[in-house]
């Protein structure tokens, strides 16, 4: 069966950091773009390689509308993304597939739920948390674990930790890895020691990693370590 793809007008970008930009998108021929939080698209693009389309995760939660959001960072010497930055405008039109993806919260949330991410591995949890918070989806609490370089690099950083002030059964933890600025007093470092911290008393958890492959290595090694079994960890490795 072939794969269904649908055209789909640009209509705003934002740049969110330096290196990332949020691409929203709308099928105008869709009276509602059908997808679960966590799952991705392909896009089509005109490269000159074996592979012309990229995969990226859809970051806005299902609305019941026809408009979806793609968080997307430059990567040098990246052929898909620096056609996105490059060639697409406000306006343009993209052959976007169907979503795709198991990547998915559970139909019930019976215990904590843990978010582990670095870079834009962050695009499928803000999905999912904005599903959950914005139906009031019963759940038994979620920790966003973000890392990333520099606080410049921060994603989403205002409505993050206002989520986290604002409701207590969200947990926002950024740790920056190079930050040296006096103005941060954050954590530093990386991912690994809060989650460590956290889950040390094994409490029933079920994690959710996203992003660089060495990190989602070393966090399932520890997890297991901590007595989590492989059911307990999903996984979605980003490039």
């Amino acid at each position: 069966m072939a794969l269904e793809y649908y055209q789909a007008e640009v209509y705003n970008i934002i740049q969110e950091t330096p290196a990332v930009r949020r691409f929203q998108l709308r099928f105008n021929d869709l009276d509602v773009f059908d997808f679960k939080a966590g799952q991705y698209v392909k896009v089509d693009m005109p490269l000159n390689s074996t592979k012309n389309y990229r995969q990226y995760s859809i970051s806005s939660e299902p609305k019941g509308n026809n408009e979806i959001e793609l968080l997307i960072v430059l990567k040098e010497g990246g052929d898909g993304t620096e056609y996105m930055f490059n060639k697409v405008k406000v306006g343009s039109t993209l052959n976007v597939s169907r979503a795709l993806g198991r990547f998915v919260l559970p139909d019930t949330i019976d215990r904590e739920i843990c978010f582990i991410c670095t870079g834009v591995g962050l695009a499928p949890f803000r999905s999912m948390y904005l599903d959950v918070l914005n139906k009031n989806i019963p759940h038994k609490g979620m920790h966003l674990i973000f890392g990333t370089r520099n606080k410049q690099d921060l994603c989403y950083p205002d409505e993050l930790f206002a989520l986290d002030k604002e409701d207590n059964n969200f947990h926002y933890h950024p740790v920056l890895s190079r930050e040296e600025s006096a103005d941060w007093t954050g954590k530093k470092g990386y991912v690994h020691p809060i989650y460590k911290e956290l889950f040390a008393e094994k409490p029933d958890a079920i994690f959710y990693l996203c992003g660089w492959d060495d990190m989602i290595k070393e966090a399932r090694a520890n997890l297991m370590e901590l007595g989590y079994g492989r059911r307990d960890i999903l996984f979605e490795k980003y490039d």
